[in-house]
């Protein structure tokens, strides 16, 4: 997807560099009479609201879009990216549930893009501009720390894949509450992902050790952040490519008491064929106190993870694989979001309740790895002990080996996660 739109911005921009300059206003078509749109009064409210959250210097989108200037020069590959619903990357299936923050465009203002880029892209009155109000997921508040990897880590490019744990101590002195997070990868072209595990104190010694095993920074690790009882080990973020984080909603905190130790677990993909070192690094927004606890809730079938059985064969098409669960209390959920690998086609998180009725929770329809995000509901999802939490997913295998549950890239997942509380 990036790909196709990062190819048509040198092709655009190298027209841009030959052909005739942009008009400065709104100007009247030859052959209709109707009104140009121009980026200052329509499309700069659409791309500040919905493309430049992402688009901007150092952000997921790959390149900015925050400028006349940076959106004109690239202005066909942006009206067609939208007009075919590539961008703005909004995966949720429309009328599953409802979402925070939608960022999906209606068909007035995809035709607003589309013909300001086929007017040749006018400018307008700056005096008279109309500004957009991007969304608030994606960044903090504020940022009251940072954590990073203690040191750079030289990425191991003699496997595909390189999974490498790296405690931290947390620098805070009293009990708090992170209340929101944004993962900052050093190297997106090699992290596969990132996964910050709160780990009790008393597992300091068990961790020095594992460190101290190969000399390297960090310590080798998979399915968890290794050596650790997995009961121990709570989620406090995490980071796919094309996540998009910020603030917790609803007034939620997760714990961190003053001796916790972060584990920082990070997959490196090469892939890319890149090399070099990462020094990745999370800044968070904390508060000393919160209206409501919560914790980030994984789940996926265990027998997956630890026993095999999401077989995938060679050569397969639309194959399927579900599992559910009874809830065991009362609980809420805010957010959902659902994790595949490169072979993932669709996936869909739901709630059955006891009379037979479905809630979905989030749907994806046309899986794409390089936008994962997480989507944070309107209104919170109440849930009662004895609802089935079900989780699906489907993959086309076209290649000549059967791939089940495993940590590569080149195996396959089909994971949900949820920010929870219990109130």
């Amino acid at each position: 997807m990036m790909f196709r739109i990062v190819a048509a911005m040198f092709l655009v921009g190298l027209s841009a560099c030959t052909g005739t300059d942009k008009v400065d206003s709104g100007e009247e078509s030859s052959e209709s009479g109707a009104s140009v749109p121009t980026w200052h009064q329509d499309v700069r409210p659409i791309i500040e609201t919905s493309c430049a959250g992402c688009h901007t210097d150092g952000g997921i989108g790959g390149f900015s879009l925050e400028t006349y200037g940076d959106v004109s020069v690239v202005a066909d590959a942006v009206a067609d990216s939208v007009a075919d619903r590539r961008m703005p990357p909004w995966k949720a299936v429309d009328g599953c549930n409802d979402y925070r923050d939608d960022i999906t465009l209606s068909e007035d203002q995809i035709a607003t893009i589309v013909d300001w880029a086929e007017g040749d892209a006018p400018v307008g009155d700056e005096e008279a501009a109309r500004t957009g109000t991007p969304p608030a997921t994606g960044s903090l508040e504020r940022v009251d720390l940072t954590v990073s990897l203690p040191l750079p880590y030289e990425v191991n490019t003699d496997q595909l894949d390189d999974y490498r744990c790296f405690p931290v101590e947390w620098p805070l002195e009293e009990d708090a509450y992170v209340t929101g997070y944004v993962v900052k990868p050093g190297r997106a072209d090699l992290v596969h992902h990132m996964i910050a595990f709160i780990i009790p104190g008393s597992y300091a010694e068990t961790l020095a050790e594992l460190e101290a095993e190969d000399g390297n920074p960090g310590y080798s690790c998979f399915g968890g952040p290794g050596g650790i009882d997995q009961q121990d080990a709570n989620w406090l973020g995490a980071w796919a490519p094309g996540a998009v984080q910020g603030s917790f909603p609803n007034g939620i905190g997760l714990s961190m008491k003053a001796d916790d130790i972060l584990v920082l677990q990070m997959h490196y993909n090469n892939t890319s064929g890149g090399t070099g070192t990462d020094q990745s690094s999370i800044d968070f927004h904390i508060e000393a106190e919160v209206e409501r606890e919560g914790w980030i809730q994984p789940f996926t079938n265990p027998l997956w993870v630890f026993s095999g059985g999401m077989d995938i064969p060679a050569g397969e098409e639309g194959v399927a694989h579900s599992f559910g669960y009874a809830m065991p209390r009362d609980m809420t959920f805010y957010t959902a979001s659902l994790h595949m690998h490169t072979l993932g086609k669709t996936a869909r998180m739901e709630i059955e309740r006891p009379d037979g009725t479905k809630d979905c929770l989030l749907e994806i329809d046309d899986w794409d790895f390089d936008w994962q995000r997480t989507y944070g509901f309107s209104e919170p999802v109440q849930l009662q002990e004895g609802d089935v939490w079900h989780l699906g997913c489907t993959w086309d295998n076209p290649t000549d080996q059967d791939v089940d549950w495993g940590e590569g890239t080149g195996d396959e997942m089909c994971l949900g996660t949820a920010l929870v509380t219990l109130d």
